[in-house]
């Protein structure tokens, strides 16, 4: 049995990167909604911060509705902001209105109800992100070690933003619930 490398050395980090690394395929794996709502809850309590997401998970339609919106406009502005403050020099202005306008379309999708196309949309965005803000694609060799020296927290987004650019097609209520994850991780750095 191949033994997990972890990428930090603290325990207690290496604890919350075990438990996402371990939670993740649970999510993914379960076809039982009430399961993978629980699975979403976990991790997005991992990656973003705890206690807060699960009111994006469970509740009745509407309510669900009225807060998932929310949480999308606040993640819309976090970006902006976050993107707006990024310093880059002349050369690499494009880049940022890219971003904006790769964030506009990713929101416009959500929105929409169009969440199985709107995964390869999110990782971009967390994409374009990264490069703004460390100088390099989060693909890049080197970037996941440094990003988790930086921050475990953000080391666990940026692996998870793997794994979603990694998977192949899923249902649409996965989908939902995985940029929902991502969303509310994302919007709470």
């Amino acid at each position: 049995m191949v033994e997990p490398v972890y990428a930090v050395d603290d325990p207690a980090d290496v604890d919350v990167e075990k438990a996402a690394f371990e939670i993740f395929p649970l999510l993914v794996e379960t076809g039982n909604a009430v399961l993978r709502r629980e699975y979403a809850s976990a991790l997005a309590d991992i990656i973003g911060g705890p206690g807060a997401f699960r009111k994006y998970a469970i509740g009745n339609a509407g309510d669900l509705a009225a807060r998932r919106n929310h949480l999308l406009d606040v993640f819309r502005e976090n970006v902006r902001l976050l993107v707006a403050k990024t310093w880059v020099d002349g050369k690499d202005e494009a880049h940022k209105a890219e971003a904006l306008a790769a964030l506009e379309s990713f929101v416009g999708m959500v929105s929409a109800g169009d969440c199985v196309n709107a995964i390869p949309s999110f990782v971009g965005v967390a994409n374009s992100v990264a490069r703004l803000l460390f100088g390099e694609d989060s693909d890049d060799a080197g970037f996941m070690e440094y990003v988790f020296r930086i921050d475990p927290r953000l080391g666990i987004f940026y692996w998870y933003v793997g794994r979603l650019r990694e998977q192949g097609q899923v249902d649409p209520d996965l989908a939902l619930i995985e940029l929902y994850i991502g969303i509310y991780s994302l919007a709470s750095f």
